[in-house]
């Protein structure tokens, strides 16, 4: 028997081990969700864009009755008419208690009055005083000229005696009066009617024609009266009106919309 020579022996130690799954990534995911949320937020803040069509239309117009608009504004009279100061009148007697007649001159000043004709005056006798009267005016215009009966007292040369039985009248101080002129009637006028036109103004392109005008004027107002026609039309509800024109009994209106689906009927 051959022996071999005892050579050492190696031990190899084998292990087995289970080798980990590797873990996913979640980046992607993320991702793809982020995406689908942005898409669904842009389709809902981002409304559909539809074609609109625009189109001309002819209406039949549709006639109201006739309505009446007033206004009225008051004149403001800017015309002055002046009134001088007017002066007074009255009556002066006068007697005289000497032998000796006198002739007073036209223009003779007594106190506050002036004589306005020349006056002889008889002389006294045994059956009494001389006796005439003269008119007279106050020097100065107005209200003060008014004397009162008596107010004027007076003795000329010693024997000349000069009253007023009777008060002076007629004496007014100026005054002005305000009046209306005819520019002032053309302003009112002018203010009226603008303030109808602003009243008719958002609705000026339904009238069937020109309001037909009456003057009402009072002593110091304007008062003016429009009498108008209007008309109107019907019109869909989707449809945008762009403008309108009456033409005749139609209104051509120019209108925007977006056409409804048409439905396709298959077998």
């Amino acid at each position: 028997m051959q022996t071999m020579d005892d050579e050492p022996l190696e031990t190899i130690h084998l292990y087995v081990m289970r080798e980990e799954a590797a873990r996913p990534s979640f980046l992607p995911v993320f991702l793809a969700l982020l995406a689908l949320s942005t898409l669904l937020v842009l389709c809902t803040l981002s409304p559909s864009e539809q074609p609109e069509e625009r189109l001309a239309i002819r209406i039949p117009a549709v006639f109201l009755p006739i309505q009446t608009f007033t206004a009225s504004v008051t004149i403001i009279p800017t015309g002055i008419k002046v009134y001088p100061a007017t002066t007074a009148h009255g009556i002066l007697t006068i007697t005289n208690g000497s032998i000796i007649s006198e002739t007073l001159p036209k223009g003779m000043i007594v106190d506050t009055v002036v004589l306005d004709d020349s006056v002889f005056v008889p002389a006294g006798s045994a059956n009494g005083y001389g006796y005439t009267t003269v008119s007279a005016h106050a020097l100065t215009s107005g209200k003060q000229g008014n004397i009162p009966a008596y107010g004027i007292d007076s003795v000329e040369n010693a024997s000349i005696y000069i009253r007023n039985l009777r008060a002076f009248t007629g004496g007014h101080d100026a005054y002005s009066v305000a009046f209306i002129t005819s520019s002032d009637q053309d302003m009112a006028t002018s203010k009226a009617k603008a303030l109808i036109a602003s009243k008719i103004a958002h609705i000026q392109a339904f009238l069937t024609s020109p309001c037909k005008e009456h003057l009402l004027g009072a002593s110091n107002k304007m008062v003016i009266s429009w009498g108008c026609q209007f008309a109107v039309y019907p019109v869909l509800s989707y449809m945008h009106v762009l403008g309108a024109k009456l033409a005749g009994r139609d209104f051509l209106v120019t209108v925007e919309f977006i056409p409804r689906p048409r439905r396709f009927w298959a077998k």
